[in-house]
C-alpha cells in the first residue's frame, strides 16, 4: 500500500478511517503482542530488546512521541525475512481477537460504499496485513525505513501518533482528495484528538471518563466496545 487510495474516490464517496490499538483491537497493542511472538519464536533475543533500550536512554530529550517512533530492536533485519513473518502473526494472532464490534462497524461502513482506511501507529509490517485481512482499502500507518534490503530501525515522519496523527491524515487526505470534514474517524484515546480535531465526524471508542466527558462536549459520537472477538 505505498500510493494513497489506489483507485480515486467516487463522487460523494465517504471515508472512514480507523486506529487499530485500543479500537479494532483490545490492549496490549499489536506490536507488543508482536515483539512478544518473535521472542518467544526466537527470532529475536534480549540482545534486540537491549539494543532499543539503550537507543531510548541515548534519544534525550525523551518523549512519547521519540519512543512510539524508535524502533532499533528490527535495525539490522531483514525486509525480506520479516515481511512474511508479519503476515503470518497477524493471520494467527491479531484477527482472531479483534474487537466484533469494530468488525460489525467495519461492515455497516463497507455497505454504505465508504472508502475504508486504517490511521494507526502500528508498523507498516503489521498493518498492511491486517488491512487485507479485513478487505480495508488502505492503511496510513509507521513507515518503517529500509536500506539495503534491511530496516534501520527508524519510521519515516509523520510518525502517525498524536500530533504526527495529525500531520499523517492531513498529508494523506491533500494527496487523495479526501475532504476531512466530510470523514468519520475512530480511535479510543488522548493521542487521537489532534486527529479528532481534523475530522467532521470523529467516534471515541472506549473513553475514560475525561474523554468521554469532552468528547460529548464536542458533540462527538462514544461507543463502548467489549473485547469480545469475531
Amino acid at each position: 500500500m505505498d500510493s494513497p487510495c489506489r483507485e480515486p474516490l467516487t463522487v460523494n464517496q465517504s471515508v472512514a478511517f480507523f486506529d487499530v490499538d485500543g479500537t479494532l483491537l483490545p490492549p496490549p497493542s499489536c506490536e507488543r503482542r508482536f515483539v512478544y511472538w518473535l521472542l518467544a519464536h526466537r527470532i529475536i533475543g534480549l540482545r534486540h530488546v537491549a539494543r532499543a533500550a539503550s537507543s531510548l536512554l541515548l534519544d534525550f530529550p525523551w518523549s512519547v512521541a521519540k519512543f512510539k517512533a524508535n524502533k532499533s530492536y528490527l535495525r539490522g533485519e531483514s525486509v525480506e525475512r520479516l515481511r512474511p513473518l508479519g503476515d503470518e502473526f497477524v493471520t494467527a494472532v491479531i484477527v482472531p481477537v479483534l474487537r466484533r464490534a469494530a468488525r460489525e462497524a467495519i461492515e455497516r461502513h463497507r455497505q454504505a460504499g465508504d472508502r475504508l482506511i486504517l490511521l494507526t501507529g502500528t508498523l507498516d509490517l503489521l498493518a498492511e496485513p491486517l488491512a487485507r485481512a479485513l478487505r480495508i482499502d488502505d492503511a496510513v500507518c509507521g513507515r518503517l525505513e529500509q536500506a539495503d534490503g534491511r530496516f534501520t530501525g527508524r519510521t519515516i515522519p509523520p510518525h502517525p501518533y498524536s500530533k504526527g496523527k495529525a500531520a499523517a491524515l492531513r498529508q494523506y487526505a491533500r494527496q487523495a482528495g479526501i475532504d476531512l470534514k466530510q470523514a468519520t474517524l475512530y480511535g479510543d484515546g488522548w493521542s487521537d484528538l489532534p486527529a479528532f480535531q481534523l475530522g467532521g465526524h470523529p467516534t471515541v471508542v472506549n473513553p475514560s471518563p475525561p474523554l468521554e466527558w469532552m468528547a460529548r462536549q464536542q458533540g462527538w459520537a462514544v461507543v463502548h466496545w467489549s473485547d469480545e472477538s469475531a
